[in-house]
């Protein structure tokens, strides 16, 4: 099994801690001497073990204390990561934004498994703003790649480019954790599964529980908070989460429907129920967030569900 909760190797003040060792020895050895006349062999040998184990304490009190507050070790999600597989080493050379980077041969990647805040951005001739931690989440990972190194390992999805051309990948650093798991450990990203790539996809949902549950950064935002049916407005559009309970599973042609009470559904393309492996009639009656881009058709709010990974019973 691989462990992402890796604790990092960081250069420790080496003057602080000899010295912090050498009172520490020092004062053990006092102690033995001057009390050597009403002490047992059995106690000398027990204060050695007290110094060596002090000592040693002392080192790693010392390696913890220097790491840099960014590249903590992570909260544990180990028992929901699969092995991660090495496909290719690669050099990051340009970081654009918090899911997007530039390898040096020239490769656009897109990080598998999670999205960011957006920076302002151009849509069909419009501008759209930036959205709130965008510029935070790429200064984070510009940080890490600074700290760790920018030479990583690449772990390729079972499908290797998006519509836009770009190469998907699961990223580790050098000190083996993901680059998707320290974005949403340190709140800054959602896990978004987009099939078939879902090597990941419980791995990354558990992280993004823990840094829910203790709201951070984007999850103490707004924006990201769930959305009751009720609540929806013209203006709701981008990605939200949708709160409310499931009147009834709907069936057209080529879909499935989550309908819920209200004004609003979930898609679901009949290509992606193999995915699902609960029949979606054990949700009617259950309130559910949904995670999505919510988009207005034909007077009715919907979102495009293609992993089950996006629903939450509440």
């Amino acid at each position: 099994m691989f462990v992402h909760s890796v604790t990092l190797s960081t250069p420790v003040n080496r003057k602080s801690l000899i010295l912090l060792a050498r009172l520490i020895s020092s004062t053990v050895v006092s102690v033995v001497k001057n009390r050597s006349n009403s002490l047992t062999e059995n106690s000398i040998v027990k204060f050695q073990r007290l110094r060596k184990a002090l000592i040693l304490s002392a080192f790693f009190i010392a390696c913890y204390s220097a790491q840099p507050a960014n590249t903590q070790p992570l909260s544990s999600v180990s028992d929901a990561c699969p092995e991660f597989i090495r496909h290719e080493k690669a050099i990051i050379t340009y970081i654009h934004d918090g899911d997007t980077v530039h390898l040096s041969d020239k490769r656009k990647v897109r990080l598998i498994g999670i999205d960011t805040p957006e920076l302002a951005r151009k849509v069909r001739n419009r501008l759209q703003p930036e959205q709130a931690f965008a510029k935070e989440a790429r200064d984070y990972a510009r940080a890490l790649i600074k700290q760790l190194g920018s030479e990583v390992t690449l772990m390729a999805g079972s499908e290797a480019t998006d519509k836009y051309g770009r190469h998907l990948f699961h990223i580790q650093l050098s000190d083996g954790s993901l680059l998707q798991t320290r974005l949403l450990d340190a709140g800054f990203a959602i896990a978004f599964t987009t099939p078939p790539n879902q090597h990941f996809s419980q791995c990354y949902l558990q992280q993004e529980k823990l840094s829910k549950n203790q709201h951070k950064k984007i999850w103490s935002h707004q924006k990201y908070k769930p959305i009751q049916v009720s609540q929806l407005t013209n203006k709701i559009s981008g990605f939200h989460i949708i709160k409310g309970v499931v009147r009834q599973i709907g069936e057209s042609k080529k879909a499935f429907w989550i309908n819920l009470k209200g004004n609003f559904s979930a898609r679901i393309k009949k290509s992606d129920m193999k995915y699902f492996s609960k029949p979606l009639q054990t949700l009617v009656g259950q309130t559910i967030a949904i995670k999505g881009w919510v988009r207005r058709y034909k007077d009715k709010y919907q979102i495009s569900l293609r992993h089950p990974s996006a629903i939450e019973q509440l």
